[in-house]
């Protein structure tokens, strides 16, 4: 029986509750959290770039960010072409933070500043 009970509890800081909000942007933000972790499922963010474009990224497909025991988090993802820093903190129904996507198309450096996001479970 103690066997069974192991075996189908959740993992240490696994991240469960969908948090769901908006960026200032007003584009879509959904977070995955714990109290010891959150993830990033998806998200989609305008980036201005050198050029004179924009450029609209769709982002998902990130590793989990530990959680500090203050609730604050920080965390800096590399891809293929782009950039993802966020911070922010997780305090009980509410994710709040900031993200800054940086990618490239072409030769055009692209950058999203600084953009706020409240996420709620």
């Amino acid at each position: 029986m103690l066997a069974t009970m192991l075996a189908t509890a959740p993992a240490e800081g696994s991240v469960k509750a969908l948090f769901k909000g908006r960026t200032a942007q007003k584009r879509v933000i959904k977070l995955r959290g714990s109290e010891r972790a959150m993830q990033i499922v998806h998200f989609n963010v305008e980036l201005s770039c050198r050029d004179g474009s924009i450029l609209i990224d769709e982002e998902s497909g990130f590793l989990q960010t530990p959680v500090r025991r203050n609730g604050s988090f920080s965390d800096v993802q590399i891809g293929s072409t782009d950039t993802v820093a966020i911070r922010g903190r997780a305090s009980g129904k509410v994710i709040t933070g900031r993200l800054r996507v940086r990618d490239r198309v072409g030769k055009s450096k692209c950058d999203s500043r600084w953009v706020r996001f409240t996420a709620r479970r």
